[in-house]
C-alpha cells in the first residue's frame, strides 16, 4: 500500500487519468476509423513505447530497427488510407 502522499497521487492519477481517460479517448476514437486504421495504430503503440523509453529514460536502442519498423508500420497506414479504405468506402456506397 501506498505510504505517502506522493505514491498516492502518483496511483491515482494513474487510474484515473493514465488508464480511464486515456482508454476512453482511445476507445471514442476507434469508433471514428475504420479496421484498418485502428490495427496500424494498435501495433504503433510498440515503437511510441520505445520513443518514451530513449527519450525519459535514454535506453539504449537499436535506432535502425526502430526506423525501419516504424516505417513499416506508418506504410502500412498509408496503404490504408489510400488504396484499403477507399475501396471499402465505395463499396459501401455501392451496396
Amino acid at each position: 500500500m501506498p505510504t505517502t502522499g506522493v505514491q498516492w497521487g502518483v496511483l491515482i492519477y494513474l487510474g484515473t487519468i493514465a488508464s480511464g481517460l486515456g482508454y476512453f479517448i482511445w476507445n471514442k476514437g476507434a469508433t471514428m476509423v475504420n479496421a484498418g486504421a485502428l490495427a496500424v495504430m494498435n501495433n504503433l503503440l510498440v515503437p511510441a513505447g520505445l520513443i518514451v523509453n530513449i527519450v525519459i529514460w535514454n535506453r539504449d536502442v537499436d535506432l535502425v530497427k526502430l526506423s525501419i519498423g516504424g516505417g513499416i508500420i506508418l506504410l502500412s497506414l498509408v496503404v490504408n488510407e489510400l488504396w484499403v479504405k477507399p475501396k471499402a468506402e465505395a463499396q459501401l456506397a455501392n451496396s
